[in-house]
């Protein structure tokens, strides 16, 4: 096959990478730029066409080809969000504790998105950003997103977004990431409000006392003192979350190429 034929391939393929990167953790980040964003796109489009050459798809320059750039997009954005969907339980948990310590209006711009995050779920979030990129965990996904083109064929037009079984899917992933952010955040959740429940305790006993004086600079310490203990479950809990995300990953790409 020659370079011209060859080429709707390649840029069937750019779309899907590109569109990856737009929703994939770490690389749609602002901080990284558009440039290596887009080179590394092309890079990687180039590789996954080479493998394709050897049984290459028959792809043509037409209206159709249209609707596949669309669906290519379209794919590539799903798995991009599925794969990031996990990640978001940090954040999540975060928010919980901050509601919890009192911090919930001490919210800071994330510079990788553009968008207000809580303090906490900050910190946790590079916590497990980190651990993700020590782990390869950027890799592998990568590596799924290559692999997604020999189970979701390209020139291919139908691929099951809405049908029931990708639709459940999609919610239970939701369901675990709801679950995986209230274990990260319920152990201090429990201390905070026995916390609350001795400040209570205070302020009928002894009414001078000013609780929301000492309350406020209370359940922060407290709450500093408990990450410090359980910092080593969350990082337990983040290489679950990693292994989820791979399998995840998998599936939808599975349930995606089922058509």
């Amino acid at each position: 096959m020659n370079l011209f034929n060859a080429l709707p391939i390649y840029l069937l393929v750019l779309v899907r990478l590109a569109s990856f990167f737009v929703t994939m953790p770490i690389f749609s980040y602002r901080t990284i730029p558009a440039r290596v964003k887009v080179g590394l796109a092309a890079l990687l489009s180039l590789i996954a066409t080479t493998t394709m050459l050897h049984h290459p798809p028959e792809v043509a320059i037409d209206t159709f080809y249209l609707l596949l750039i669309i669906k290519e997009s379209i794919v590539g954005l799903a798995i991009g969000f599925v794969a990031g969907l996990l990640i978001y339980a940090v954040q999540m948990a975060g928010y919980y504790i901050d509601v919890q310590m009192g911090l919930s209006m001490a919210n800071a711009i994330n510079p990788e998105n553009g968008v207000t995050t809580p303090l906490t779920g900050q910190f946790l979030n590079v916590l497990a950003l980190l651990l993700m990129l020590a782990l390869d965990g950027h890799l592998m996904l990568i590596n799924g997103i290559l692999d997604s083109f020999r189970m979701i064929k390209i020139n291919e037009l139908s691929v099951p977004l809405l049908q029931g079984s990708t639709a459940h899917f999609i919610v239970n992933v939701f369901l675990k990431m709801a679950g995986i952010s209230f274990q990260m955040a319920m152990p201090i959740l429990a201390c905070l409000f026995l916390v609350d429940v001795a400040l209570g305790i205070v302020a009928r006993t002894v009414p001078q006392v000013n609780v929301f004086v000492v309350g406020f600079p209370l359940k922060i310490i407290v709450s500093f003192a408990l990450l410090l203990m359980i910092m080593p479950m969350f990082f337990t809990l983040f290489h679950t979350i990693f292994e989820l995300m791979e399998e995840a990953v998998s599936i939808y790409m599975q349930l995606l190429g089922s058509s």
